[in-house]
């Protein structure tokens, strides 16, 4: 269903954005001023925000002092120009809209993963400012950024590392739910279909059973897990109206059973959804674990060796690899040739740090996940492969390894832009 979701609201994102049909570029200023969800124009204008960072690094030099106020004061100026004016080619629009997507629908189904997944995508311990402007990408359940947000003030903290931000939203989440369990679960399954309606831009009346799996599940909601697996593995329901949902959780009747009428169970819809309850989260009782990370000094050495390796094996002409790609696509689009081999695709340095991080130096699985992925001509199911892989091998898919590899993969089946021209048809998702 989620799936579904993600590629109807894709569709209809690219038809509002990509009305003209011969743009070739996206400028962030146009995105900015179209009627689309804040958390994508966000999630751009983040993009951006990263480019800049990337950009402003390249000004550290020893011969000159860029940080002079009058120096500093220019090239302020000079990003905030550039910022303003930065576009995205379309091959890199489309891929960052469908993650975009992802990121929003997984967080309403998934918050707990998704918000410790994207926070500590590139390290174990961040600042609580990092945690602040992470959390400006979701838009949905508030009462997570603010009890986050109570919780750091009144502990007075500047850091937090994973393992403490998973315990924390956990406590969170025992707080919100613990007054009334069932209606508070209910207002959250009605968020939910919410959500997944407006993507859809049609009423919602029914919900995976998978995705309320995942929704209980990820909230530590044993109970109604246990009930829902029950129904995935005792039933042939795939789906379930609200109503059929709270007669679940409720009396804990399993589908098939009696009849459940509108009639009968009013009740289910006098509830408001977690948008509009909004719970207040007292967080003066929580009080986060110490860390449980410890450094094994031998892994710390093992990975040191293994840059140096990289290092002296790399002590040759560098090579961009952004612009190797550039070039790639650039050949794709002027001929007519199939798509290429992945492992053509993803060499050298690059080739080896994702080995490294994601496949914890086993080249030959690497070798065996590019294989699977050279069979495919279809992006979408290529993207599914790759979810889950990441998912098997605990990978986070929001860590740099993970989005290099993924962008690179999908560059091979898009070097030709194949929205332009085209009419999105959502009645293919019907």
């Amino acid at each position: 269903m989620l799936d579904k979701t993600i590629d109807i609201f894709t569709a209809r994102m690219k038809e509002i954005v990509l009305k003209d049909q011969k743009m070739t570029t996206i400028p962030l200023g146009y995105l900015m001023s179209l009627e689309i969800p804040d958390s994508l124009k966000h999630f751009f204008s983040q993009e951006v925000e990263i480019w800049i960072r990337e950009e402003e690094e390249k000004f550290e030099s020893e011969r000159f002092d860029y940080d002079q106020p009058e120096v500093r004061m220019l090239i302020d100026q000079i990003f905030d120009y550039l910022q303003q004016n930065a576009v995205f080619d379309l091959a890199k629009f489309n891929h960052l809209l469908e993650r975009a997507i992802k990121l929003e629908l997984n967080y309403i189904v998934k918050p707990h993963r998704t918000l410790s997944q994207f926070i500590f995508r590139n390290s174990d311990r961040v600042s609580t400012m990092e945690v602040y402007d992470t959390l400006k990408y979701f838009f949905k359940f508030e009462y997570y950024k603010n009890a986050i947000s109570d919780y750091f003030n009144t502990k007075y903290l500047r850091e937090i590392n994973h393992d403490q931000f998973i315990d924390l939203i956990e406590q969170i989440d025992e707080k919100a739910f613990e007054d009334n369990r069932l209606e508070t679960t209910l207002k959250t399954v009605k968020s939910i279909m919410a959500a997944v309606g407006e993507a859809r831009q049609e009423e919602v009346k029914k919900l995976a059973v998978e995705v309320l799996y995942d929704a209980m599940s990820d909230r530590k909601l044993d109970d109604y897990t246990d009930l829902l697996e029950k129904v995935k593995y005792e039933t042939e329901t795939t789906e379930l109206t609200f109503s059929e949902i709270e007669t679940l959780f409720r009396d804990h009747k399993l589908p098939g059973g009696e009849a459940v009428t509108e009639e009968k169970s009013e009740s289910a819809f006098i509830y408001e959804d977690m948008e509009t309850s909004a719970p207040a989260v007292n967080v003066e009782s929580i009080d986060v674990k110490e860390s449980t990370m410890e450094l094994d000094l031998k892994d710390e050495e093992a990975e040191d060796e293994f840059e140096e390796e990289i290092a002296v094996e790399d002590e040759r002409p560098k090579t961009n690899v952004a612009s190797d790609l550039a070039d790639y696509v650039a050949k794709q689009i002027s001929s007519d040739s199939p798509l290429e081999d992945l492992n053509g695709l993803i060499v050298g340095r690059t080739r080896r740090k994702i080995i490294k991080k994601l496949f914890r130096k086993n080249e030959q699985d690497f070798v065996n996940f590019l294989d699977l992925l050279n069979k495919e001509s279809s992006w979408k199911i290529a993207s599914k492969i790759i979810d889950d892989e990441f998912y098997e091998r605990e990978v986070n898919p929001y860590s740099k390894e993970a989005i290099s590899l993924s962008d690179i993969i999908y560059l091979r089946f898009f070097p030709k832009d194949k929205y332009v021209g085209e009419q999105s048809d959502t009645s293919k998702f019907d």
